[in-house]
């Protein structure tokens, strides 16, 4: 058992809810975090948390010609890793170890090429060692090999030349397991044989890790150190006394107490990496969500304003001039609601430019299709006053009357000072109601026409966030 280690299901709650969310608006960080949280949870914490008591991944790391094939081979005296002078040797991981992967492993096995090597001798029990490819190795989506082998690790080895110790990229994979907790041990190799030189270049790798945070003190007993020795061509490896030190800290690693202590340690700092991520995602994705509010809704009070605007145009009998002239009308209605829309465009293009929103010249002006679509709305309203006529009042409109009685609704709608004549009024009282209903339905017609307009603002927005999605964003049980 792992105390205080996340429970799968919820585990499984976090990576479902990963995949749910688009983290397009969230920031360059957070889709990165994002993305280091898939993997730790998917393929480590998930299989760790599930098979606590599965043998011990301890990944050997290190750039290329630091001699980590070298040393995977003399600790299992014969050749099980290619080694020699062309760079890099090791090209894909081999796992050493008994004939069943752990899970963590046998997840990543899936995705990467490599194999598994299972020996006459094997390593200590309960253990597999995993020689790395060098950083600079990458798969087919570029991410560094022995990055994702490092993620699924429980231990770790950092090798590195006594002629390259100072590389940049060696402390960064140093870095990489400490910040999720892994117990890292350094070895110095192919040092010099002068005893006088090797303790100078212990001393100063042992500092430069300690200022670095990556050894809590500059401690040279810290460091296993490994001169450089006679390679055996049959097993490409050094003489077994040679690494000696090696093969007492995997043994030690080994017994049951503390390969259970490293496991634990590295699932709680593994959890607490993900949980730190996933707080920085949290906020990333509240602060993309009330960017998306401020962003909508200068939208939405632009075009509503717009909306209301040309709605008020036709209560206030703006077009009252025209009333009698339907040509004229759908033309001068096509003209208000697209002229509307497009200073709704404007301001809502302005404020989005000052927020620093992506914009498009397109959405400084109203939709290409926004006045056709009015004059066609307004067509539409014109042809179904009879129907609504009749719908009102349950008395069928008959052809002969359909006509006279469109012209006396449109006068009226667009006239609030229209006198009808004898034969209108008649005509009008057989349908009460409909010079009320349709010019409401008019006024929603040309306000949904520029709402609709707004919606050209939409992809600019992104996804919006789904519902219940952040509290799935965490590693604690909900109370």
């Amino acid at each position: 058992m792992l105390d205080h280690a996340p429970s799968p299901q919820r585990l499984v709650t976090v990576a479902a809810a990963l995949e749910r969310i688009d983290l397009g608006l969230a920031g360059e960080e957070a889709v990165t975090l994002a993305g280091t949280v898939r993997r730790l949870v998917a393929d480590y914490l998930l299989p760790r948390v599930a098979d606590p008591d599965a043998d011990l991944v301890v990944a050997v790391v290190g750039v290329s010609g630091a001699g980590k094939s070298t040393l995977i081979n003399s600790l299992a005296r014969r050749r099980l890793s290619a080694a020699g002078a062309r760079r890099p040797t090791t090209t894909e991981p081999v796992a050493w170890g008994p004939g069943t992967l752990p899970a963590t492993l046998d997840a990543m096995r899936r995705r990467l090429p490599g194999r598994m090597v299972d020996t006459l001798l094997p390593p200590p029990p309960g253990v597999v060692l995993v020689d790395t490819p060098p950083p600079d190795v990458r798969d087919i989506t570029g991410r560094a090999v022995c990055h994702d082998l490092l993620d699924v690790s429980d231990a770790c080895i950092l090798v590195t030349a006594a002629n390259r110790y100072a590389d940049a990229a060696g402390f960064e994979l140093a870095r990489r397991a400490a910040d999720r907790g892994v117990q890292t041990v350094f070895v110095l190799n192919r040092l010099p044989p002068t005893p006088e030189l090797q303790r100078v270049l212990v001393g100063d790798f042992a500092g430069k890790l300690a200022r670095s945070g990556l050894l809590a003190d500059a401690d040279p007993e810290r460091i296993i150190a490994i001169a450089e020795g006679v390679i055996s061509a049959e097993r490409d490896g050094l003489a077994s006394e040679a690494v000696l030190a090696l093969r007492k800290h995997l043994d030690r690693i080994a017994d049951p107490t503390e390969r259970a202590a490293v496991i634990a340690a590295t699932v709680q700092g593994t959890t607490s990496q993900v949980a730190a991520a996933l707080v920085v995602v949290r906020t990333a994705l509240i602060t993309a969500a009330a960017r998306r509010v401020e962003l909508g809704d200068s939208v939405r009070l632009a075009y509503s304003s717009a909306g209301g605007t040309v709605a008020e145009a036709v209560r206030s009998g703006a077009f009252a001039e025209i009333k009698d002239d339907p040509e004229a009308l759908s033309a001068a209605l096509a003209a208000a609601t697209a002229r509307r829309a497009g200073r709704a465009a404007l301001r809502s293009a302005d404020r989005w430019e000052r927020l620093g929103a992506t914009t498009r010249a397109a959405l400084f002006t109203h939709g290409g299709e926004t006045p056709q679509t009015a004059r066609e709305r307004f067509e539409w309203w014109q042809s179904d006053l009879p129907r609504l006529a009749t719908e009102l009042s349950g008395r069928k409109v008959r052809p002969k009357r359909a006509e006279r009685l469109t012209a006396a609704a449109r006068a009226a709608v667009f006239d609030p000072a229209h006198q009808p004549d004898r034969r209108q009024r008649r005509l009008l009282r057989r349908y009460p109601g409909l010079i009320a209903a349709a010019a409401e339905r008019l006024t929603d017609e040309l306000a949904g026409i520029v709402a609709t307009d707004s919606t050209r603002f939409s992809s600019g927005l992104g996804p919006a966030l789904p519902p219940g999605v952040l509290a799935e964003l965490d590693l604690e049980e909900p109370r």
